[in-house]
């Protein structure tokens, strides 16, 4: 039997899993989770995960959160570690190695997720071999698409989240100018992630001046992650600031989602991932969403046709990485 190994590399975990090909495709073996800041580096998770082990990978892909050319070595963003995929063949004697950037690995996923790991924002008209876009906010906002090859679907990174952000009320046009002021260059990252979030909180109590309850400010300034405590402060009395910090995010994130959707004319759909969308339902107003992602002027009637989902599983990186390290084990193992 044949066996391969695939990893969703972040920020701050590791998930590694081992997977055996079937004559109906794969099915998983085993998984762990390692906690970054055990190890010296990559390498050390990866023999940690296969010690000990009765099956022995013959190929392997890892996601990982960065930029990453095609066969090249990749210096992790966070953590500085250096993924080099042919050090990793011939340490682990693996006949390939992938590595993939972390949204190329959701895009590549899109294709196979089931549709109980869907939330439908809008059902629009699917064209089978339309282009494909992702977009999703976690601790930076990352963007990826697909293009139909004549056989399948072929996923290609991007670096969108860095295009300039692009004012479209008065409240917005502040938000830039405040931003402006502290990076220079304010990009769609700077308002639509995780760290992005802080940045409206901040321009809404400090540059616009909005009072918010001492409770509040306490609750905030002890958080680890202040997307739970906003999202419970905006449904409490007193909680305007947050209640608006969560609709700027999402109305910013709308915008944005409706320009990759007409930059790549996405037909097949638009689809939002990322680990702080699923928590921020509570909050999420979907009609909302799609009136100012289909405010587009001439285009609103083009937008309005496309499909909008939101991926509700936290496994849709490690599931486009399997399947990309399947794929190269049936480069190397034909029969397979």
């Amino acid at each position: 039997m044949a066996y391969f190994l695939a990893g969703d590399l972040g920020g701050t975990k590791t998930i590694l899993a081992m997977y055996a090909a079937t004559d109906d495709g794969y099915v998983l073996l085993r998984e762990q989770r390692f906690a970054n800041s055990a190890y010296g580096d990559f390498s050390e998770i990866v023999a940690a995960f296969l010690h000990g082990s009765e099956q022995h990978p013959q190929a392997a892909a890892f996601g990982v959160a960065g930029p990453v050319v095609s066969g090249q070595r990749v210096r992790m963003t966070n953590l500085g570690w250096l993924i080099d995929p042919e050090l990793l063949r011939e340490q682990f004697r693996l006949a390939e190695v992938i590595v993939l950037n972390d949204l190329v690995a959701v895009a590549e996923a899109v294709t196979i997720l089931p549709p109980e790991d869907l939330l439908v924002i809008n059902g629009g008209t699917v064209d089978p071999h339309g282009s494909v876009a992702v977009l999703a906010p976690g601790t930076g906002l990352g963007e990826a698409y697909l293009c139909w090859n004549g056989a399948g679907y072929t996923a290609h990174p991007s670096e969108g989240g860095h295009v300039d952000f692009a004012p479209t009320s008065e409240m917005e046009e502040g938000l830039l100018s405040f931003l402006r002021a502290e990076h220079g260059h304010v990009s769609y990252e700077l308002i639509c992630s995780g760290k992005g979030m802080p940045n409206i909180y901040r321009y809404l109590t400090q540059g616009a001046g909005m009072q918010v309850p001492r409770d509040f400010q306490e609750a905030l300034a002890g958080a680890a992650d202040m997307t739970p405590v906003l999202v419970a402060q905006a449904q409490e009395k007193g909680g305007e600031a947050a209640r608006l910090t969560l609709e700027i995010f999402f109305a910013v994130l709308a915008a944005e989602a409706g320009n990759m959707a007409l930059k790549f004319l996405c037909s097949g759909g638009l689809y939002l991932g990322g680990g702080m969308l699923p928590r921020l339902l509570p909050v999420f107003d979907q009609l909302q969403f799609m009136k100012r992602f289909t405010g587009k002027g001439r285009m609103a009637g083009i937008l309005s046709s496309i499909p909008v989902k939101l991926i509700m599983t936290d496994r849709a990186a490690l599931n486009g990485v399997a399947l990309s390290a399947f794929r190269a084990l049936r480069k190397h193992n034909p029969h397979r």
